[in-house]
């Protein structure tokens, strides 16, 4: 596959479009995009509608035509057909039904389903992502796009250390770096930080896929293990995805001094999404390289479900549809992130389009004494006071979100250099600025550096006590 070419909207929605950046007019390109969309929502509706799933969701919403459906507000005024309870629900109704775990919401025959991804089921039935041989290459296309931005090119050496097992950033991201002409090792998180860091120093890859996680506890070993910081061991881009943490300034600035490489927030892969930032000092969004067959960012009001206008600076829980997607496809899924929407020219690269950011999880939100807060937020806190810590938290509830009984817990890690002595202060002016930013209280206790676990794939931010760990 040749490099895709970054303007690759102006071949698919013409003169409107090439109007619209010219005149760096969010609105016209808002418009102009729009217009692509029904013309590919209209018949992918069609299609879905006759399948079983999705059919019965159709009328539901009182939709017995879908060719009815001809303008954009007509599509975003209809209401979620998927969410993530609902697909396992699909799944284990097809379990039952046809004898396979994919999903009530398979549209094409299930023989042309050439590859399988999903998540790894640790709290639960996984949830599949599946790809006919269009939905792949399409697949291989857009991330191929976000590839191309990062500057990654054709015979780079890549080392995936994004988990290996079920997630589209496994095999699935390796198989698009293959398309695009890179050679990616495929050794995987599995294989953990020590082999991680021989096989940089023995096939010295020009870039890195891993989650934020990994690549924190690359940095902090490299020095004993290969007697050299990670700075100092040719890396030039790494692309970062899983986790939260990169828009967070303390964070992004340890991770690029810390491996001395352009450090990219990429999502992507299931449903034709590829999103990425464009590495630069702060982060200004993640740009969107799917705009020709995915729908994103389908803002709604997390509350009423009704939509929101896509105009700069919306923040909604985005409603996520493949516009083109075959398998078993994402219509109007509910996928609980909210995203803050940016149209306008970028800052730091200079594109015109679209972006978001990730405000969150609407699972994750947590509703303390009446004040809505999300985990990153808290996160973006305690960061702020880096380098007097270490990078790892936690915030410790007794029960699942959003009712959180104030103060909140939150264990913290010291930096190394921060000695005991002084952790009753800090913790103490932690949960000042906690309290005047946020308008929380909370209850800050420091622990030493490497006291709390990580993972190679993602750490998790929030931990809910069970029974055995309250008492």
């Amino acid at each position: 596959m040749k490099n895709p070419p970054q303007n690759y909207l102006s071949a698919v929605l013409g003169p409107a479009h090439d109007a619209a950046v010219a005149a760096r007019d969010p609105v016209a390109y808002m418009a102009a995009l729009d217009e692509h969309r029904i013309r590919k929502l209209t018949p992918q509706l069609a299609y879905c509608f006759s399948n079983e799933y999705y059919g019965r969701k159709m009328r539901e919403a009182g939709v017995s035509d879908p060719r009815e459906i001809t303008t954009l507000d007509q599509f975003r005024a209809l209401p979620a057909f998927m969410t993530k309870s609902w697909h396992r629900e699909s799944q284990s109704e097809s379990l039952e039904k046809f004898g396979h775990s994919f999903g009530m919401h398979l549209c094409a025959p299930l023989e042309d389903v050439v590859h399988v991804a999903g998540t790894s089921g640790t709290t639960g039935l996984p949830t599949f992502y599946l790809f006919t041989r269009k939905d792949l290459d399409l697949t291989f296309l857009t991330l191929g796009r976000l590839m191309t931005m990062a500057g990654i090119r054709r015979g780079d050496t890549i080392l995936q250390l994004f988990g290996l097992s079920i997630w589209v950033a496994g095999t699935t991201m390796l198989q698009a770096a293959e398309a695009l002409g890179a050679r990616p090792i495929p050794l995987g998180a599995e294989a953990g930080v020590t082999k991680a860091l021989q096989y940089i120093q023995l096939c010295r890859p020009r870039v890195v896929f891993c989650t934020p996680s990994m690549l924190s506890q690359l940095i902090e070993r490299a020095p004993e293990q290969l007697g050299k910081p990670l700075n100092l061991c040719g890396i030039e881009i790494v692309m970062c995805g899983g986790e939260p943490g990169l828009a967070i300034p303390a964070v992004r600035k340890r991770m690029q001094d810390g491996s001395g490489a352009k450090v990219y927030d990429m999502s992507g892969g299931a449903w034709t999404n590829a999103a990425g930032d464009c590495g630069g000092p702060d982060h200004m969004g993640q740009h969107c390289f799917g705009e020709d067959y995915c729908f994103r960012y389908d803002l709604v009001d997390p509350e009423t479900r009704a939509p929101l206008p896509l105009v700069d600076g919306q923040v909604g829980e985005a409603i996520h549809t493949g516009m083109e997607y075959e398998a078993a496809p994402a219509l109007r899924y509910a996928s609980a992130d909210i995203l803050k929407l940016h149209v306008g020219e970028c800052p730091h690269c200079g594109r015109f389009g679209s972006r978001f950011s990730f405000v969150g999880r609407a699972d994750d939100m947590m509703n303390i004494s009446g004040v809505k807060v999300y985990p990153s937020a808290i996160k973006e806190v305690v960061e702020s006071f880096s380098p007097d810590i270490s990078g790892q938290m936690r915030i410790v509830l007794d029960r699942p979100p959003p009712r959180v009984i104030s103060p909140v817990n939150i264990t913290v890690e010291a930096a190394a250099d921060v000695g005991e002595a002084n952790w009753v202060d800090f913790a103490k002016k932690l949960e000042d600025r906690i309290h005047l930013e946020l308008k929380i209280r909370s209850k800050v206790k420091m622990v030493a550096a490497g006291s709390l676990e990580t993972s190679n794939l993602k750490t998790k931010l929030v931990q809910v006590l069970d029974s055995a760990e309250k008492t």
